[in-house]
């Protein structure tokens, strides 16, 4: 015998599971089960809510006539996950000719079930009736989704269930109110750094901006999509898929700025294609919530129809250029608090970047319990990719170093705020409070490639000025000996390197060195 089983237990197994489905074909085919109301969507985890259930028989099908009389049946119920939402009771009773109302050739029995709400998610209770002398297979029950259809027997008989959190928590309404006002005060820092001469002068040579926008909101969204389909969608997270695709629609971020400081980029070009993609994230991110967001918006009810919310993603976009924009105009009528914006901006974003981390785990720890290598991996994968495809894509368009060091940073960093800004605010829960995990995982995990590079960057940079000090050092030990030495074209030792016959003063000394060694 081996783990699989033995094959022979196998076979009974599945020949037992043969009769129960051709035994129970004959109520299942004569009856429809419906739900009132037909899903739930706002069960309170940790509260309880009544279903009636509705078991219709059609009394004028031929597999009816063939019961007996007081025919006992049972509904069974089961949660596709039992960790978020269950039933009380698994089984509830009937018999033939007890019905609640007759209409025709159908009889109708009713029985009430209680769900309960354990866990924030998406479930389904998956609904059959049996005779009472029929045998349950829970792994058959589990798995077998029959095509839903208006004939009897042909309806999937399946209970959307929602489960949510208390949005109306202390905690969860400081921290999304603080996020606003942070994202708020940090677009008109970022606003207040921007200089309109020099943006003009970078847009006079659009290369650079344009490599960045196609990055940002072309590259960056297909390859968000892509993510969510290979590692979340095709494991059933459908809202780790809507989190990470809206967070790979979002524009750059304002610490790519710092990040190009840091790196050597070039700063205008950074600052320019942060402010146009902001802008253009007005247009761009519904545009890509319409083509392919859609995909991401999942139930187990067909006529619980899921709509994007693009007046309230709309809304959330204004509410973040317009501070932008009153930044600009400060930047420009008042250009002396520049420099004072600029001072101020690298700290306040780390501190937002540690609020969003620190506070909002504290606001939120219930989500502790869906944070997977799954969900990091994913995460990980969109910023990372996106360094990568940004630094590509200027590299094979020929862009100078400090153009293609903005442009993958512009490309990698996304604003993880207002990600979950948009979520938390255009989103029904449960979607909006899973998804806004996926933002937060990003925010944390970009640093992580920046920082290695930002010490390989410093380290080089410190090798390269103490080649220079030594050369200058011995530049310096020339010009005393000999004042006349002309240095322009490299020190004495480089001269005396390439030309061994040259006599000068240094070389004469170096010689008279070697010999009393």
């Amino acid at each position: 015998m081996t783990s699989r089983g033995c094959p022979f237990f196998l076979l009974i197994r599945l020949i037992l599971n043969m009769m129960v489905s051709v035994t129970s074909s004959g109520i299942q085919s004569v009856a429809r089960i419906r739900f009132d109301p037909p899903y739930i969507h706002d069960l309170m985890a940790g509260t309880n809510k009544t279903v009636k259930v509705t078991v219709d028989l059609d009394t004028n099908r031929q597999e009816f006539a063939k019961l007996p009389p007081k025919k006992s049946f049972a509904v069974f119920l089961k949660s596709i996950d039992e960790d978020i939402a269950t039933a009380a009771k698994e089984r509830k009773q009937f018999k033939l000719g007890e019905y609640s109302s007759k209409r025709n050739n159908s009889e109708t029995y009713e029985v009430n079930i209680t769900l309960t709400g354990h866990f924030l998610g998406k479930t389904a209770l998956k609904v059959r009736l049996l005779s009472m002398d029929e045998t349950m297979d829970d792994d058959r029950f589990l798995y077998e989704i029959s095509e839903s259809g208006n004939d009897f027997g042909q309806q999937d008989n399946m209970l959307d269930v929602w489960v949510i959190q208390d949005n109306k928590r202390l905690e969860n309404r400081l921290f999304l109110s603080a996020l606003v006002i942070l994202i708020i005060i940090a677009n008109i820092l970022m606003g207040c750094e921007l200089d309109g001469r020099v943006m003009l002068e970078v847009i006079k040579e659009p290369v650079a901006p344009m490599i960045g926008f196609c990055t940002q909101f072309i590259a960056m969204p297909l390859l968000a999509w892509g993510i969510a389909n290979i590692i979340f969608t095709a494991n059933g997270l459908h809202s780790f898929a809507l989190g990470l695709f809206v967070t790979g629609c979002v524009p750059g971020g304002g610490a790519s700025n710092y990040w190009t400081v840091l790196l050597d980029g070039n700063l205008p070009v950074s600052l320019t294609m942060t402010f146009c993609s902001t802008i253009a994230a007005l247009v761009m991110i519904p545009f890509w919530m319409w083509l392919l967001g859609f995909h991401f918006l999942d139930s187990f009810h067909p006529e619980a129809i899921i709509k994007i919310p693009y007046i309230k993603i709309l809304s959330s976009l204004v509410i973040m250029i317009v501070p932008l924009i009153f930044g600009v105009a400060i930047s420009h009528f008042k250009p002396t608090l520049r420099l004072q914006a600029r001072k101020i901006m690298r700290p306040f974003i780390i501190f937002v970047l540690i609020f969003l981390i620190g506070f909002g785990a504290l606001a939120n720890i219930y989500m502790i319990r869906l944070l997977t290598w799954t969900a990091v991996i994913g995460s990980l994968l969109l910023p990372w990719c996106g360094f990568a495809i940004g630094c590509l894509t200027a590299v094979i368009l020929r862009q100078s170093p400090p153009n293609v060091t903005s442009i993958a940073i512009e490309t990698g960093i996304q604003n993880t705020g207002i990600a979950i800004m948009l979520i938390k605010f255009s989103f029904p829960d449960p979607d909006a409070d899973i998804s806004a995990l996926i933002p937060v995982i990003c925010a944390s995990m970009t640093p992580v490639p920046l920082l290695f590079i930002v010490a390989i960057h410093w380290l080089c940079k410190k090798l390269e000025m103490r080649r220079n000090a030594k050369s200058s050092d011995i530049e310096e030990i020339a010009v005393k000996i000999n004042p006349g030495i002309d240095n322009s074209n490299g020190t004495p030792i480089i001269k005396y390197k390439s030309n061994p016959n040259d006599d000068s003063p240094l070389m004469n000394i170096n010689e008279k060195r070697n010999i009393s060694r």
